[in-house]
């Protein structure tokens, strides 16, 4: 069976490999024909297509022993921007990150590392001259601080006792020494930490100028993440300019050869020397040639000794090489790599370049000399790798220091700080931070420049000017035009755009298409107005340009006939400005409605006509109904309800003041001492607090006051047309006819205030007898009666007669004997007098 090439795959293992392609045999197994040295004769064993591996540690996996990089800090100790004590950090690894067998083996490493450090520190201490000064306070009873914080004195100590210690703090080792540094997680952000200055400068700077948003170095979180997930590639096959090297292994298949004997896969590793051993071939040197050369080398030699063969060449196993990582990177050092391994594979195993250090000048030595220069700005912004080399064994990656460095903030893509290349210019700097955003003010921004004479000082910078002459550099006075040429430790702000509309005027009102409309220079009204924009109610007489000042925001009004400009008349097409609004009225009005409720006979809501009157919404209504007391009609209008309530709060608020003066004098009367001293008595607190108990029954009593009805006499409709109590009816009246009233209340001073059904033969003194009759301070000349139409009829004046739904009110009399009395005369009869109006209004309508 002869195999294709495409079934001759690389890194095929025994246990992947088709049946009879490159099984191994036990150890011991004796095979005829097999050499000493592994290799198997043709033409006496095995099967046709057999891989024979040469050197059973061919195909062994090479696995570079790398530590994983630190942690993250968490954001919160980030934003704190302080500098920890390196020396406190040591290193932990995630064991979720590597093999069961990698693991135990690293795990036994650092603990041996870290008893021998521990060991080393001590031995340090002992030698020390702040330990000698440590044992001598401690033998004077002086307590221990924090590591590197000195002693706390006047605490003293037991022999053989450990000095307090703080919370949180670590204990002092065996022996009393100086305690060793707390073992704490070992984080790349905490290594970063040291050289946040440029961050720290940059966001000092930002807080000033009211940027809340503090800006990153850019590019370098790229390297937070963990190592192994930015390895090397090694299942794809190497290209043809990668180098072969001892620890390599070649699978070299040969087919299609006349002896069958030959048609044989092998496994054959690189020799130290670059020989590769072919058994019945013999040495081929392939070491230090590029693997197309190699191919070539192999191909040629076959060619002398076969006539016709194929043959395929792959790469079974890579090596690896040691690549040395120096300069600004968190984890400089030595480490073994894979060949095919490039620089930032090797800039990602030490963890990244620390931020005091360059991503734009990473150097690739090899012999003492620069073979190549990474620039990983290409790579992070345009994915571009070609310049990304191939490492060897040996090379040297140098990180230099950072250089020069600018911040971009505001209305940018990437707003962030950055590392330049000397000479660069503004626009070339947009373009690293993304370009402007469309809310980006072009007309220009701003430019914050370290000044050695005069400090910080601020340039204006013309975007417009900048993009429109890139690459060279003009500048005009008080404005940096062209496109200037950007410094170290420049702060570049980019403004945004006002979110006003300016360039706009509106059209409102009775138009068939209102809205805004863009201004033009030399706009005027017919422009906007045109002869169909007018709607079939439009007020063609008179329209109004309210015209808003853009300076000082006053507004000024000019009226013009819509009528006459569209007739022509070009006295009327005024000259419109920005921001105008130009407003068309209607011929149309709201509705104007009236709510009718109660016994009538269509109640609901009537839109009225002007000037129409109470009788001719009743008899629209339907008229009354057999249940209805029209002598009780209520009207309530809220034209008179806002200024009853306007008068009452006014009322009110007069009294408080006046009974509360009034108070204070005569308590201060009464005792012969000022109001103050009066009103801090036994006596005047009690007055005081009576005093206050009044006003919020004053104020209560105001509050439940039915403020609004207007007081209408009516026996009928018939008998209200045209009598001067048909009102003409206003918008949002409310008319409520009430059912016949049975009852006569009475309230006040009488005995028992209630109410009482109504008798058409009994007399006022009849329903008075009724209540119990009058109290002693009952104030019969001020007794009224309150009518059911909410008219007030005076007792004085004698009442004739009692009627349906009628109230009488008899008020309290208070002689002034003393004047404190005159005091509380008052104050009942305000309250007295805004209760019972309350309670007769409440009354009427039952």
């Amino acid at each position: 069976m002869v195999l294709p090439p495409s079934l001759l795959a690389q890194n095929l293992t025994p246990q992947t490999a088709p049946p009879g392609l490159m099984q191994t045999l036990p150890p011991g197994t004796a095979v005829p024909g097999m050499t000493p040295g592994g290799f198997l004769a043709p033409g006496i064993g095995g099967t046709l297509g057999q891989a024979i591996v040469t050197n059973p540690t061919a195909l062994q996996p090479i696995v570079p022993a790398q530590t994983p990089c630190p942690l993250p800090l968490p954001p919160d100790l980030t934003s704190k921007g302080t500098v920890p004590n390196l020396n406190d950090y040591w290193p932990v690894e995630p064991s979720s990150l590597l093999p069961s067998s990698i693991e135990q083996r690293m795990k036994q490493e650092q603990e041996e590392r870290d008893r021998r450090q521990e060991k080393i520190q001590a031995d340090k201490e002992k030698l020390s001259i702040e330990y000698q000064v440590q044992t001598e306070r401690e033998k004077k009873g002086v307590a221990q601080l924090p590591f590197g914080q000195g002693m706390v004195p006047g605490v003293p100590t037991q022999p053989g006792q450990t000095p307090p210690q703080p919370a949180g703090q670590p204990g002092l080792q065996p022996g009393g020494g100086r305690p060793l540094p707390e073992k704490k997680a070992f984080t790349a952000e905490l290594l970063r930490q040291q050289d946040f200055s440029v961050e720290e400068a940059f966001a000092e700077f930002s807080v000033l100028h009211g940027v809340k948003s503090r800006l990153r170095q850019f590019g370098y979180d790229f390297f937070d993440a963990q190592a192994n997930t930015f390895s090397p590639v090694q299942d794809i096959p190497v290209g043809p300019d990668f180098v072969v090297g001892p620890q390599d292994s070649l699978a070299v298949h040969i087919w299609n050869v006349p002896d069958p004997n030959f048609n044989r896969s092998f496994i054959v590793p690189v020799e130290r020397d670059g020989m590769i051993v072919i058994p019945q071939v013999g040495a081929i040197p392939v070491g230090g040639q590029t693997f197309s050369q190699a191919e070539r080398t192999i191909r040629a030699r076959l060619g002398n000794l076969l006539k016709r063969f194929e043959l395929h060449v792959s790469m079974a196993r890579i090596r690896t090489i040691k690549v040395f990582v120096v300069g600004e990177v968190i984890r400089p050092g030595a480490y073994e790599m894979s060949a095919l391994a490039t620089t930032s594979n090797a800039l990602y195993a030490a963890c990244g370049p620390a931020r005091s250090g360059s991503l734009r000048q990473v150097k690739v030595l090899r012999d003492g000399a620069t073979v190549a220069e990474l620039d990983l700005y290409d790579f992070f912004l345009r994915g571009d790798r070609r310049s990304d080399q191939r490492l060897q064994s040996g090379d040297v990656v140098l990180v230099p220091p950072l250089g020069p460095v600018v911040a971009v903030s505001g209305s940018i893509k990437r707003p962030a700080i950055y590392e330049v290349k000397p000479g660069v210019r503004l626009t070339e700097l947009l373009d690293l931070a993304g370009g402007l955003t469309p809310l980006s003010d072009r007309q220009r921004c701003h430019l914050f420049r370290l000044d050695p004479e005069r400090g910080r000082i601020m340039v204006d910078v013309d975007l417009v000017g900048a993009l429109a002459s890139q690459g060279h550099e003009k500048s005009r006075p008080g404005v940096a035009g062209g496109d200037p040429i950007i410094l170290d430790g420049d702060y570049v702000r980019i403004g945004i755009l006002p979110t006003q509309i300016t360039n706009v005027v509106s059209l409102v009102g009775a138009v068939k298409s209102p809205g805004p409309y863009e201004y033009r220079p030399g706009m005027k009204v017919k422009d906007l107005l045109i002869h169909d924009q007018l709607t079939m109610d439009a007020y063609a007489d008179r329209a109004e340009i309210v015209r808003t000042d853009p300076v000082t925001y006053q507004t000024r009004v000019i009226q013009f006939s819509p009528k006459a400009l569209l007739e022509g008349n070009d006295a009327e097409n005024h000259l419109l400005q920005r921001l105008d609004q130009v407003v068309v009225a209607t011929q149309q009005r709201p509705p104007n409605l009236v709510l009718v409720e109660g016994e009538v006979k269509r109640p609901g809501y009537f839109t009225i006509m002007m000037g129409e009157r109470l009788s001719s919404v009743l008899k629209r209504a339907g008229g009354v109904t057999p249940n209805a007391f029209p002598a009780g009609l209520v009207l309530t209008r809220e034209s008179v309800k806002l200024r009853q309530q306007a008068e009452l709060e006014r009322f009110v608020a007069s009294e408080r003041q006046r009974l509360t003066a009034q108070s204070a004098g005569v308590a201060a009367g009464a005792t012969g001492v000022g109001p103050a001293a009066a009103l801090a008595g036994p006596g005047g607190l009690a007055e005081q607090q009576v005093l206050s108990l009044r006003l919020q029954q004053l104020e209560a009593a105001a509050s439940r006051l039915e403020l609004g009805r207007v007081v209408i006499r009516m026996e009928s409709i018939e008998q209200l047309e045209g009598s001067e109590d048909d009102i003409i009816l206003e918008a949002r009246d409310r008319i409520t006819m009430p059912t016949p009233s049975q009852t006569v209340s009475i309230i006040g001073s009488v005995k028992n205030p209630s109410t009482v059904v109504h008798r058409p033969n009994l007399s006022l003194d009849d329903y008075l007898r009724q209540a119990g009759g009058l109290t002693e301070d009952a104030n019969r000349k001020e007794m009224y009666v309150m009518r059911a139409n909410g008219t007030t009829d005076s007792v004085y004046l004698a009442v004739k007669d009692v009627r349906a739904g009628d109230t009488i009110v008899v008020p309290q009399k208070i002689e002034a004997r003393t004047p404190q009395l005159a005091l509380w005369q008052t104050v009942a009869s305000i309250i007295g007098s805004v209760a019972l109006t309350a309670a007769g209004i409440a009354v009427v309508g039952r």
